[in-house]
């Protein structure tokens, strides 16, 4: 096993869903769903968040390259529309998603819906996970899906502290770095689906 292939899927990944962005956001909808039942506690939200997160990414990381075959979609097509929206979402999350407005009104809807999908495994995690997939084979996104939801867990977790530490603001500045990476990423692939274009 090539742990080095496994990690830069993990950390791909991992930068993707950006977890420090969405904490304020988690932290808001907690303190909302807490006050009417006394039984949601912060543990018990990350604990739900992450099985949907969870599920999420190892039905893409399995999925992924028979769908591409099964919709017979070039590679690189694929990485430059992938590479479209990575960077449309990183500017998104600069911008703190403004394009996302949604109101849940239970815990279990939240949970999938907005937290689990889009804001943590949105558009941008699937895309990824499905380009991945042309180069690395099912076991390998699987263990760094696996790696990068852990990674997701350890920092929901510490959302209360790191809300306490670095305050809202400087939280809100993690995640905006991070969105530079998922830009970043998106070019990537861009120029990597253009540089496999056959001009001939």
């Amino acid at each position: 096993m090539d742990f080095t292939q496994t990690l830069v899927i993990a950390v791909k990944l991992f930068a993707i869903m950006d977890p420090f962005s969405i904490i304020p956001y988690i932290l808001a909808m907690y303190e909302e769903f807490s006050q009417s039942d006394p039984k949601v506690t912060w543990k018990f939200l990350v604990n739900k968040i992450e099985i949907a997160v969870i599920v999420l990414l190892l039905l893409f990381s399995v999925l992924g390259k028979p769908m591409l075959d099964f919709l017979g979609l070039k590679p690189s097509s694929l990485e430059i529309g992938g590479g479209i929206i990575l960077v449309y979402l990183g500017i998104d999350t600069m911008g703190g998603f403004q394009q996302l407005r949604f109101a849940s009104r239970s815990i279990t809807e939240a949970v999938v819906t907005p937290i689990a999908t889009p804001l943590i495994v949105g558009p941008g995690t699937m895309t990824a996970l499905v380009t991945l997939s042309v180069s690395f084979n099912a076991f390998y996104l699987i263990v760094g899906s696996l790696i990068s939801a852990l990674l997701v867990y350890v920092v929901l977790m510490m959302g209360p502290l790191l809300i306490k530490a670095l305050g809202r603001t400087g939280t809100m500045a993690a995640g905006r770095f991070t969105a530079i990476i998922i830009a970043a990423f998106g070019v990537q692939l861009i120029l990597e689906g253009i540089s496999q274009i056959n001009l001939s």
